[in-house]
């Protein structure tokens, strides 16, 4: 048999690497962990943590799991919300859960038991659409200045792939369960959308000069508030 091929981030789009090389460089540095991947689609996350973790994946796309990433060992498996009823309360150290609440219709069932399954002290990892940054990319990015004022309006966006984006706000998500305590917040993609340079945005040296420069604004509050993402880390205390 020949020698084994293993996935790269660069075999992604721009986009949908930078945002993957920025939230894991958010996450830092997991090591000897139990980690479950909520939403976990095509496994590129999943399997970049397997590498020195335990990792659980759970996706609902058939579609996605052919194509998943699996170049390191993790459990896979195949379903929504309900399959999480099979897993041990308080077994994960981190649970990650990244634009999927806004694909559904009941957050707080899915906060709730992801909270059961989570350890006391462990960790939280959401990435969810912002509103504010959503408003500045149809206005600037697209010209769509209606859909811009829908979105003020307090109307739900859209995605291609997905379907409708449900918006729901930051402070919801503690409020949906008492436990969970935010410990940080980091925003996501609050330029680079904005370059129009396509061929620029292929080079690594580009990228890694953005990257850099995201990182250093991600938690600094009038750039939060328009990025295009938000990554909040909650923290499960123990009462």
């Amino acid at each position: 048999m020949g020698e084994k091929i293993m996935h790269d981030i660069a075999e992604l789009s721009p986009w949908d690497g930078m945002l993957k090389r920025i939230v894991w460089e958010q996450l830092g540095e997991i090591e000897g962990k139990r980690i479950l991947d909520f939403g976990s689609g095509e496994g590129i996350t999943a399997n970049h943590f397997a590498n020195k973790n335990t990792v659980v994946a759970v996706e609902p796309s058939e579609e996605m799991l052919r194509s998943r990433w699996a170049d390191y060992a993790y459990k896979q498996m195949m379903g929504d919300v309900s399959r999480l009823a099979e897993l041990e309360s308080e077994s994960f150290d981190l649970i990650i859960c990244h634009n999927v609440l806004e694909y559904i219709d009941d957050k707080e069932q899915v906060i709730n038991e992801l909270c059961r399954l989570l350890k006391a002290g462990g960790m939280l990892s959401i990435v969810k659409h912002n509103r504010a940054g959503r408003v500045m990319q149809m206005a600037v990015l697209l010209d769509d200045i209606r859909k811009a004022n829908d979105l003020l309006d307090g109307k739900n966006g859209a995605s291609s792939q997905f379907g409708a984006i449900r918006y729901y706000e930051d402070e919801q998500i503690a409020k949906w369960n008492q436990r969970l305590k935010l410990l940080d917040a980091f925003g996501i993609c609050t330029f680079w959308r904005l370059q129009q340079n396509q061929e620029k945005q292929g080079t690594a040296e580009w990228q890694a000069q953005m990257i850099q420069l995201e990182m250093r604004v991600s938690q600094i509050e009038e750039y939060r508030k328009i990025a295009f993402f938000h990554h909040l880390f909650f923290v499960k205390t123990g009462c």
